[in-house]
């Protein structure tokens, strides 16, 4: 079964990742995979500015893309899940913490992107603050990255 699952998850990143290359946003958007789940990495520096859960005007092309992709793709639930670098929140943020921060940014990911059509119900959204980082906060090239939101396709038999 586990090898199944394995094999349908594969399956899937290498037809998100086929998509992506054909929309030229394959530079921009990781996919990693395991029987659980396919996963699309959004690199943080082209989403977010520190302490900021408003999108850059930047990625909404990208952002469109996706949505159309895991429309085609993805019939399972998603979760996007907002990460932050651990660079404290400011004072006067309205922002109390790093928390509300990431959910806020996995917030506005979904809203963003069910505004050109993906189905809100087959979403979920969850913060994870600075607990699961990539890379080290020492530098800022890490920060950026930090700085991310992942959309997670689960394996519920949908695939």
């Amino acid at each position: 079964v586990e090898a199944l699952k394995l094999s349908a998850s594969e399956s899937l990143a290498e037809q998100i990742q086929e998509a992506l290359s054909e929309n030229d946003i394959a530079d921009k958007v990781e996919v990693d995979f395991n029987s659980q789940y396919v996963r699309l990495t959004l690199k943080g520096a082209i989403l977010f500015k520190s302490g900021s859960a408003e999108l850059l005007d930047s990625v909404k092309p990208t952002l469109r893309k996706v949505g159309m992709i895991l429309e085609r793709y993805a019939s399972g639930e998603i979760e996007i899940e907002g990460h932050t670098d651990n660079s404290p929140v400011e004072f006067d943020s309205k922002f109390a913490s790093n928390w509300e921060l990431s959910a806020t940014r996995s917030a506005n990911v979904l809203h963003y992107m069910s505004d050109f059509g993906v189905d809100e119900n087959q979403f979920s959204i969850a913060g994870y603050a600075d607990t699961q980082p990539k890379f080290s906060n020492d530098t800022e090239e890490g920060r950026a990255y930090n700085r991310r939101v992942d959309i997670v396709i689960l394996d519920e038999g949908h695939f």
